[in-house]
C-alpha cells in the first residue's frame, strides 16, 4: 500500500505536475522527484499557488527529472499496488496530465486516503487531516499522511478488552493491601 502526493504548477486548467512523491506505509520504499516542465511541450504556465508552496519554475527546470523518467517510475513501482491520495481527484488529474504528455495510458487509479483505514475509523482520520497543516513538499506530506494513518490504526478502540482501571471490575483489589 502506497501514499502518493503531487504538487503542481497551479490548480486550474492547464496546470501540470511538478513534484511527485510516494511512500509505502511500512516505510520500506519511497520516491520523490521534481519534474522538469521544460521536458514537455506546452507546460508553461505557473501560478502563485505553486510559489506559495515553495516551488519555482526555475528550480523545477534546473533540478527536475524529465517527465518520461518520472512516468516510468510511477509505472514500474505503483502499477500492481493500491495507491492512496489525500486529494485523489486532483492528483489523478495531474497523473493523467503526466502520462498524456508522454503518450502513454496512466497505470494507477488513486484511492481516497480515507479508505486506508477501517470504515469505523474514517471519521477520525478525516478530522485529523482537517486540522493538520500540509508540508511544503510532496515527500514530507506523504510522511505526514502515513503518520496519521498509523496513529489512527494504533488507537485502541473502547470495548471489553480495553477497559481502564476506572471502569474495570475491582477484582484487582482483592489481594491488595494498604500499608500505613
Amino acid at each position: 500500500m502506497y501514499i502518493l502526493d503531487i504538487e503542481a504548477s497551479g490548480i486550474g486548467n492547464g496546470s501540470y505536475p511538478v513534484e511527485i512523491a510516494w511512500s509505502r506505509v511500512d516505510g520500506s520504499q519511497s520516491f520523490s522527484a521534481l519534474i522538469n516542465p521544460d521536458s514537455v511541450d506546452g507546460w508553461e504556465g505557473w501560478s502563485d499557488e505553486a510559489i506559495r508552496r515553495g516551488l519555482t519554475r526555475k528550480d523545477c527546470c534546473e533540478r527536475g527529472e524529465p517527465a518520461a523518467y518520472v512516468a516510468r517510475q510511477v509505472s514500474r513501482l505503483l502499477t500492481d499496488y493500491p495507491v492512496f491520495s489525500e486529494s485523489p481527484d486532483q492528483d489523478q488529474k495531474w497523473l493523467d496530465a503526466l502520462f498524456t504528455a508522454i503518450g502513454k495510458p496512466w497505470p494507477v487509479q488513486l484511492i481516497p486516503i480515507e479508505h486506508a483505514v477501517k470504515a469505523s475509523q474514517r471519521c477520525a482520520l478525516s478530522s485529523r487531516l482537517k486540522t493538520r497543516r500540509d508540508a511544503h513538499n510532496a515527500a514530507a506530506n506523504c510522511l505526514l499522511l502515513i503518520r496519521e494513518i498509523k496513529q489512527i490504526n494504533a488507537e485502541p478502540k473502547p470495548g471489553k478488552h480495553h477497559q481502564t482501571v476506572l471502569n474495570s471490575p475491582l477484582k484487582w483489589l482483592k489481594d491488595f493491601s494498604f500499608v500505613t
